[in-house]
């Protein structure tokens, strides 16, 4: 079965033509047990996380973050998550909590940051490289808390243009200047060393690209990591 679901999950990405951007695909099921699908990245370390019901409806296809320090996903980046200068992050989330993050660069710090900041408020830092000076961030206080709801976020250097979308639809938009930009370390997910902020909820199909997607491919992404064929969010 294991073996199914992730030819079904390659042929996905191989037929889609702007699949080359993708960079690493986690979908955070029992089946993958913390692989990345495009055998890009190291596998992803998981503490004290609950395997629970996905976004497609069927079980064991999300992880449950119980909001505390103890329960995160920590992503070795050997490189290839280091975009630098475009990028896209996607993600399936059911929210439970008040604040924690859902990508955090830097285990103990702040690169890139896209979070949830209260139960209704999701918010993205495109931090500089140089310095891990901040940026003007960006805010949607729009997501409904426990609901499964597509997230992304994206950023252009040639534009200097960041966005965040709510199941394929753009949000916020923000011009935050031509920056490069912060992704040169590892990166945490639910709880973020030294902060007492935690996401507590389930995440699912976390996905980076190398490019800014338009809306479109977005809105393709939102079934990349389904099992099949479902969609019951």
């Amino acid at each position: 079965m294991q073996a199914i679901i992730n030819l079904e999950i390659y042929l996905y990405f191989a037929l889609s033509t702007d699949a080359m951007s993708a960079v690493a695909i986690f979908p955070f099921s029992k089946a993958s047990r913390g692989r990345e699908i495009r055998n890009r990245s190291p596998p992803a370390r998981y503490s004290n996380v609950l395997y629970t019901r996905g976004p497609d409806g069927l079980p064991d296809g999300s992880y449950y973050f119980h909001g505390r320090q103890s329960s995160y996903v920590e992503i070795p980046n050997r490189g290839t998550l280091d975009v630098r200068s475009c990028m896209t992050i996607l993600a399936w989330i059911y929210h439970q909590g008040h604040a924690g993050p859902i990508v955090n660069y830097k285990r103990n710090g702040w690169g890139v940051h896209f979070w949830m900041v209260n139960p209704r408020t999701l918010f993205v830092r495109y931090t500089q490289r140089i310095g891990r000076r901040f940026t003007h961030a960006l805010t949607y206080r729009g997501v409904k808390p426990r609901t499964w709801q597509f997230v992304g976020t994206s950023y252009n250097r040639n534009t200097g243009v960041a966005k965040l979308y709510i199941n394929g639809k753009m949000v916020a938009r923000r011009k935050i200047g031509k920056i490069s930009l912060a992704t040169n370390y590892e990166i945490r997910v639910g709880a973020r060393q030294g902060d007492r902020r935690f996401f507590r909820g389930r995440i699912a199909c976390l996905q980076f690209y190398s490019a800014t997607l338009t809306t479109n491919m977005i809105r393709r992404r939102m079934k990349a990591c389904f099992r099949r064929g479902t969609y019951k969010p």
